[in-house]
């Protein structure tokens, strides 16, 4: 039965230079997508985070409502941190 595709007679030569080019424009996808993954998880985690910490603050202050201002003040500086990580991510690595 003959073929719709026909065979070559002889193999084709692997084109070394589309294969380097191939293989970096994969390796920067690859980075891409690792740096917006990680922006992710860094960013989830300090929402979940400032979510945990806005409750204990609130809790803390029904308890003893002296401290309001101390609670809001570590609240925030957990913020200002954690805006300033992620923030750091999408700088990092620029020049790769």
């Amino acid at each position: 039965m003959s073929s719709l595709v026909p065979r070559r007679s002889t193999p084709m030569r692997a084109d070394q230079a589309l294969n380097a080019q191939v293989a970096e424009a994969e390796r920067v996808g690859i980075t891409a997508v690792a740096r917006l993954q990680a922006g992710a998880f860094a960013t989830s985690v300090a929402i979940q985070n400032a979510a945990m910490l806005s409750r204990a603050a609130n809790n803390a202050f029904r308890v003893s409502p002296l401290g309001e201002e101390v609670y809001q003040a570590i609240f925030m500086a957990y913020g200002t941190l954690a805006i300033t990580e992620i923030q750091a991510l999408a700088v990092q690595n620029r020049g790769h």
